[in-house]
């Protein structure tokens, strides 16, 4: 495999993630702007924890950021993300 043609997603909860992501954007949940403000505030904080950002953890940081959106907008009840 050459430089550039890595698969998408390295683990299929990466896919899953980002599905789910696309489609409550869809349903109007939030807006995509609204989104990646909340994704870049997830992977500064992964930074100042010390993330090195070789891009392995860009999906965690992706779920992260989706936890708090559905929480944040009420999609999820308490305890549910658990």
């Amino acid at each position: 495999m050459k430089p550039g043609d890595e698969p998408p997603f390295r683990e299929p909860w990466e896919a899953h993630a980002f599905a789910m992501t696309v489609k409550l954007h869809e349903a109007g949940h939030f807006t995509w702007p609204e989104w990646a403000a909340v994704l870049s505030e997830e992977i500064a904080e992964a930074q100042k924890r010390g993330d090195p950002d070789l891009g392995t953890t860009y999906y965690h940081h992706w779920l992260r950021a989706l936890e708090r959106m559905v929480k944040e907008k009420g999609l999820v009840l308490p305890g549910e993300l658990a």
